[in-house]
């Protein structure tokens, strides 16, 4: 969409006109459209040479032109959702446009978090995975807070059936496995070959701002057992 402005638009040679009758070092144009498309907003930046910031807002005739692309932005692909537009206008530089939407802003907090992510992927193995079935044989509480609003935790456990069982347990009082082992051995297996990264990434592997959310790792089994590993 970045055809619908560029240097030679309406919109961006007001600013630039703007920029240079007030003597600014900068003048910045953040403009929104929320609420599928019902909402505008816009707020001009200016930034004096001395650095100081004053604010306002477009005058009618630039603000349609600015409501007017941006529904068009919108009207290309409504699932896009909020949209917003930036356009900076430096005194000694060409000006720059950046269209930005809810998807895009979705991807980005992806990125970033998948950048951000470092888990360790060392396998737990079968020595700690023994003491943590040894605790859960003992009905020890092994429970991490996903949601305190909503009063869920994830919870490691032995049903009444003999089974242990990996899954959410809620406040109320009833848990909900979201993973069964028939038998003690089972359980140590699995257990044995996770690690802090398998675990915080399993429930959510394709978006990696839920990485590690509310989920076991080594420090809390170390705790729990009382030893390192």
């Amino acid at each position: 969409m970045s055809s619908l402005l560029t240097e030679d638009s309406d919109v961006v040679r007001w600013l630039r006109a703007e920029l240079k009758a007030r003597g600014l070092t900068r003048l910045e144009l953040s403009a929104s459209l929320k609420h599928q498309g019902t909402l505008h907003d816009d707020t001009l930046i200016f930034t004096a040479p001395d650095g100081a910031l004053t604010f306002g807002s477009l005058p009618e005739a630039p603000r349609a032109q600015v409501q007017e692309l941006m529904r068009r932005y919108h009207a290309s692909a409504p699932g896009l959702g909020d949209i917003a537009l930036s356009i900076v206008c430096d005194a000694h530089a060409a000006p720059r446009v950046q269209w930005m939407d809810e998807v895009q802003r979705q991807q980005d907090a992806k990125e970033r978090a998948r950048a951000e992510a470092h888990f360790d992927s060392r396998h737990y193995g079968r020595a700690l995975a023994q003491r943590v079935a040894e605790l859960m044989d003992a009905g020890a509480d092994l429970s991490i807070t996903v949601d305190p609003r909503d009063g869920v935790s994830r919870a490691l456990w032995r049903a009444g059936d003999g089974s242990y069982a990996h899954g959410l347990r809620y406040i109320q009082g009833h848990s909900q496995a979201k993973q069964t082992f028939a038998s003690r051995d089972e359980f140590i297996r699995w257990l044995g070959e996770q690690s802090d990264e398998s675990l915080a990434k399993a429930e959510f592997p394709d978006d990696p701002r839920m990485w590690g959310l509310g989920t076991f790792n080594r420090a809390y089994f170390a705790r729990k057992t009382g030893r390192r590993s």
